[in-house]
């Protein structure tokens, strides 16, 4: 697991600043090496709840010929657990089963893009967001890789499930590059349940100096249900879990010791 950690966490540092900058009230644009940002806000978002809108950033590597799309997500825990109920359709673009709601905010990013052509031919892509824009994000890269396009790398914070074990079989590629962040004490990478699941590499976040990383859904594992239990604390804190300045204070904290989970060992997850 150490080498897992090793070839991952240098990823997953440089994204977390492009995902946090994704909100539309984050303060601070990332600064990368030849890197030009600009941050597309209250973009409509048909097809979903009406009035909604959501807002991305676009980096434009010249150099390296390269983009970077960061995806906003949502702070709001309780209206993510009730939108993640939906049950899984047909996306006629991927031709599998996805989430409508996170597929209608990805469909919204993707015409932007190129209706005012925002993707230089050629370029690769990175993708990340946190929570629902994590979801956004990968169904986003399914649609860039769909139409042609080279999507270099995708890392998500707090990412719910967006589709099925049929639409993680026909991106299996794009699993490949994914990596998932997962923090312990939040319930929503482990949502939607029913009729969904995971792909990609998955990072979990447990009491520093401690970690899991595994190439499936972690949801299957025992402690899985330990996890969901964390839901009992109080609202404040299983709120706290979820945020994406959580994510990011947690990734400074120093990760030496991989975890296993075994009957005789307990949950090193105190949300702290």
């Amino acid at each position: 697991m150490l080498e897992q950690y090793a070839a991952w966490a240098p990823d997953v540092a440089f994204y977390a600043p492009i995902a946090q900058a994704a909100y539309r009230r984050s303060p601070v644009m990332p600064t990368l090496p030849n890197t030009q940002f600009i941050r597309v806000t209250d973009l409509p978002v048909s097809g979903g709840v009406p009035g909604t809108t959501t807002t991305y950033v676009l980096g434009t590597d010249d150099v390296a010929h390269r983009h970077y799309i960061g995806i906003e997500g949502t702070q709001d825990f309780r209206q993510l657990l009730t939108d993640a109920d939906a049950v899984p359709r047909e996306d006629n673009t991927l031709t599998i089963r996805v989430h409508p709601g996170f597929a209608a905010v990805a469909r919204a990013v993707d015409e932007d893009l190129k209706t005012k052509r925002l993707l230089k031919a050629g370029y690769t892509v990175g993708l990340t967001g946190h929570s629902l824009g994590g979801a956004a994000a990968l169904l986003l890269a399914m649609r860039l890789e769909k139409a042609g396009g080279t999507v270099e790398r995708l890392v998500t914070f707090g990412q719910p499930r967006v589709t099925d074990t049929a639409g993680v079989s026909a991106f299996n590629r794009l699993m490949q590059k994914t990596t998932r962040v997962a923090g312990c004490d939040d319930v929503v990478p482990f949502v939607p349940s029913s009729g969904y699941t995971h792909g990609g590499n998955v990072l979990l976040l447990l009491d520093s100096p401690y970690f899991e990383a595994a190439r499936e859904d972690l949801s299957r594992r025992p402690f899985a249900v330990a996890l969901l239990e964390l839901m009992n604390v109080r609202d404040g804190d299983a709120f706290r879990g979820h945020q994406m300045a959580t994510y990011i204070a947690r990734l400074a904290q120093p990760r030496t010791k991989p975890w296993t989970y075994t009957a005789v060992n307990p949950i090193v997850c105190s949300g702290r």
